[in-house]
C-alpha cells in the first residue's frame, strides 16, 4: 500500500507541474518582455494596462508556486483561476476564429484541471 500510496503521490506532483507549465512558460514571456503584452493589453481598451500585468505575473508566479508545491495549492489554483478565467474570455472569446476557439478551449481544459486541484484538497 505504501508503494501505491507513493506512486500515486508522485503522479499528483507531476500532474501539478503539467499543469503549471502554461502559466510558467507564460510567466517567462511575460518578464523577459513586458511591453508587448503591455500593449496587448491596453488595445483591449483595459486602463493601467503595467499594473494589470504586473498583477497577472504576480496571480501567476504564486499560484504555480503553490499548485507545484501542494502548500496551500487550493489557493494557489484560485490564483490562477482568477488570471485565467477573465483572461480567456477577454482574449480568446472570437469562437468564429479558429485558433482564438483552439485557445479557448485549451483554456477551458486547463480551468477544468484547477478545479480539481481545488476539489482534491478541499477533501484532504
Amino acid at each position: 500500500m505504501t508503494k501505491t500510496t507513493h506512486q500515486l503521490s508522485l503522479l499528483n506532483r507531476i500532474a501539478r507541474v503539467l499543469l503549471c507549465l502554461v502559466f510558467l512558460h507564460s510567466l517567462i514571456g511575460k518578464l523577459t518582455g513586458f511591453a508587448s503584452p503591455a500593449a496587448a493589453i491596453a488595445a483591449k481598451g483595459l486602463p493601467l494596462a503595467p499594473v494589470l500585468l504586473s498583477a497577472a505575473i504576480l496571480l501567476m508566479a504564486a499560484g504555480s508556486a503553490l499548485v507545484i508545491s501542494g502548500w496551500k495549492s487550493r489557493i494557489g489554483a484560485v490564483l490562477l483561476l482568477v488570471f485565467l478565467v477573465p483572461t480567456t474570455f477577454l482574449f480568446h472569446g472570437d469562437v468564429a476564429d479558429t485558433s482564438e476557439r483552439i485557445q479557448l478551449i485549451k483554456n477551458l481544459a486547463i480551468v477544468g484541471g484547477l478545479l480539481l486541484v481545488v476539489d482534491q484538497d478541499s477533501q484532504n
